[in-house]
């Protein structure tokens, strides 16, 4: 038998994406068959759903929409397919064969979704055209010209770097606390800018047991954690920083994120333990302002991964 494709399933109800997952586990017989799997960096193609705020905005950051098979109102330009709902999960297994053939089969078939499609190419299932990449004329390289001004900022990059270099580094692990599966993947993205490796728990027992098990460095807890946690964000906090035993022998540096950040969450944020507040969406410069203190600094955006 072949070995299963995975794919992620991006936003969608808790009852759909159940759905899918056990139709894919049902079909596991047929090939090409799928997996669900939950990190979107180990799925190669994606079924998003085109309806819920964020989803399309996110795929486009990650590069992705040319990977993804969207469900709903409309999908985005450049998506490989998209279909109304109700969810037809048959439907849904004949787009993703149309992208398995399109990207395994490029010469007995259209060429793959990333390259120009030649007007006479034959129709395929897929719902929509992807435009061609932009592609750069090869001019002469040109030599860079560095002016004072960059040669400074570079000096003070440099010591920068040394004096974080002097720092005691704290434990690069980070535990991100957060019932949205959205959140989490990118909040996810952008601490692996810092070097941070992560773990994930979707309510507060899940984020105790890992605390109880594994030491951490910082932990990043969602306000608002939903019903399926025994304690909200600020309970957890105190939890965290008052009455838990860490293996590493010392509480983790706490930030509470929180779409509310008037003077008083902070304040009521702080009381519970947290080290920082951010603001949702997410407040980069205060997190690079934050992190550089703790001696992280943020690296180059990372690069999609090739299929």
């Amino acid at each position: 038998m072949s070995v299963p494709i995975p794919v992620a399933l991006l936003g969608f109800s808790a009852f759909e994406r159940n759905a899918l997952a056990s139709y894919f586990r049902l079909a596991a017989r047929r090939s090409p068959h799928y997996t669900h799997v939950l990190d979107i960096d180990e799925a190669r193609f994606v079924v998003a759903d085109a309806d819920q705020s964020g989803v399309p905005e996110l795929l486009q950051a990650l590069g992705r929409i040319p990977d993804a098979v969207f469900v709903g109102a409309q999908g985005p330009d450049g998506a490989a397919s998209w279909m109304m709902r109700p969810i037809d999960p048959v439907h849904v297994l004949r787009e993703l064969d149309a992208l398995v053939a399109l990207r395994d089969n490029p010469g007995s078939g259209p060429l793959p979704l990333l390259a120009p499609t030649p007007a006479h190419a034959r129709p395929t299932t897929i719902g929509k055209a992807v435009p061609s990449p932009l592609r750069r004329a090869a001019d002469e390289p040109e030599t860079p010209v560095v002016s004072p001004e960059e040669r400074r900022a570079a000096a003070e990059r440099s010591r920068a770097r040394r004096e974080a270099a002097l720092r005691p580094q704290p434990l690069r692990r980070a535990l991100l606390v957060d019932d949205s599966e959205l959140a989490l993947h990118f909040l996810d993205r952008q601490l692996q800018r810092y070097g941070l490796a992560t773990e994930w728990a979707h309510n507060s027992g899940r984020a105790l047991e890992l605390l109880s098990t594994q030491a951490f460095g910082f932990v990043f807890v969602d306000i608002d954690l939903g019903p399926h946690s025994d304690l909200d964000g600020l309970s957890l906090c105190q939890q965290i920083k008052h009455r838990h035993v860490h293996p590493g022998g010392k509480a983790p540096q706490l930030a509470v994120v929180s779409a509310f950040h008037d003077p008083v969450d902070r304040v009521r944020s702080t009381l519970a333990g947290a080290d920082i507040h951010l603001g949702k969406p997410l407040d980069f410069e205060t997190l690079d302002r934050w992190l550089s203190q703790q001696g992280l600094s943020r690296g180059p955006e990372l690069p999609v991964q090739a299929l």
